[in-house]
């Protein structure tokens, strides 16, 4: 009965999407809507399936691929050191709280033209659109993250004389790691989707100018194959995040 209880979630999931696929290729079939509209999902299928080509691959998924993970960790590591600063400091935290919340508000659609006056249009643009669409928040995710260690731990760090520095590197960061982690795991899947608003615009590769190409040339089925692969990539960061994680945190 538990093993049951524990495959009912999947069921529902699974019977969700076989729902949805079954009613997207009945309208396709019925020709309810144009296929430049709605194209049938056995041609997004083949669309997808060319998208595994070592052109798209080559052409498009390797920027894409190159500009988030570099955004990313530069994300990081602004993010990381400035959140615990905040954490741990009341006078970085007068500072940083306030200018990342309001900063964490602004539409990054907004900024684009500013990026790319700032960055002009190469893969120094997209890094800035995708690094300002996660940093600010990250700095707040982290900053409660290393805010939330007992007090207890401190005050023994203390008692055995350590310096702040190093309550922070021996105790803070090793207690909030895994909160940290979980963190990272969802601002990954940010990045992905910032990836695709910086492509858009004066774009010259990557998946964001595959999918704004397509559609320039009602290439409909194309559109949703490059939203698909999206989606799968970041799939697949989150469950690559999900098993580092469960290997770095075993006690969890």
């Amino acid at each position: 009965m538990s093993n049951l209880n524990n495959w009912k979630p999947r069921i529902v999931n699974g019977v969700t999407f076989v729902a949805l696929f079954g009613l997207w290729y009945a309208v396709s079939s019925l020709s309810l809507i144009d296929p430049i509209f709605l194209p049938s999902p056995i041609k997004v299928a083949y669309s997808f399936l060319e998208l595994l080509s070592p052109h798209f691959l080559t052409e498009h998924f390797l920027p894409s691929f190159f500009r988030v993970s570099f955004a990313f960790l530069i994300s990081i590591v602004i993010a990381l050191p400035l959140g615990i600063m905040s954490s741990q400091f009341q006078w970085a935290m007068k500072i940083i709280d306030p200018l990342c919340g309001f900063a964490r508000y602004l539409p990054v659609a907004a900024l684009v033209p500013l990026c790319i006056l700032w960055f002009g249009i190469d893969d120094g643009q997209k890094v800035a659109v995708i690094t300002i669409g996660i940093v600010f928040q990250l700095v707040l995710l982290f900053a409660a993250d290393t805010a939330l260690v007992p007090a207890e731990l401190i005050e023994t760090g203390r008692t055995f004389g350590l310096t702040k520095i190093q309550i922070i590197r021996r105790i803070v960061l090793p207690w909030a790691m895994p909160a940290i982690w979980e963190d990272l795991r969802i601002s990954a899947g940010w990045a992905w989707s910032y990836l695709i608003l910086a492509e858009l615009v004066a774009g010259n590769s990557g998946i964001g100018y595959f999918v704004v190409q397509s559609q320039r040339y009602l290439e409909t089925a194309n559109v949703f194959a490059g939203i698909l692969f999206i989606g799968l990539l970041g799939l697949l960061t989150d469950l690559a995040f999900h098993m580092v994680g469960a290997r770095l945190f075993r006690w969890l």
